[in-house]
């Protein structure tokens, strides 16, 4: 369990680190992953960098609704790029506090009043 645990751990900070060296040099490939990234993952650094998803609204004869797209690496403004590095940034920091604490401390406690 512990060396399940200890992969799911090292595995994000691999992928941010990774992610964060190929942002700071070569566009090229911080393209191919950025592109590559889940959906969970691709909002999540995106939220992180202060950016909003392009969104557009459909109306129908009846109704009307919020359609966000798919963002890819060329939809994004070089002011946004940068920003994703910020955005690693924080999220690194997240992951590097969540990585001290143990599986107790993320148990529900329950607490009886006398």
């Amino acid at each position: 369990m512990n060396t399940m645990q200890n992969n799911q751990t090292i595995e994000p900070r691999s992928f941010l680190r990774e992610f964060h060296q190929i942002l700071s040099g070569k566009r090229s490939l911080a393209r191919t992953a950025f592109n590559n990234l889940k959906p969970g993952q691709k909002r999540l650094l995106l939220d992180a960098a202060g950016i909003r998803p392009r969104t557009t609204t459909i109306y129908n004869s009846n109704s009307s609704f919020l359609h966000t797209y798919s963002m890819s690496y060329d939809d994004l403004s070089d002011q946004e790029l940068d920003n994703l590095k910020k955005g690693l940034r924080r999220l690194q920091s997240i992951i590097d506090a969540f990585a001290l604490c143990e599986n107790e401390d993320f148990k529900k406690e329950i607490r009886r009043v006398a």
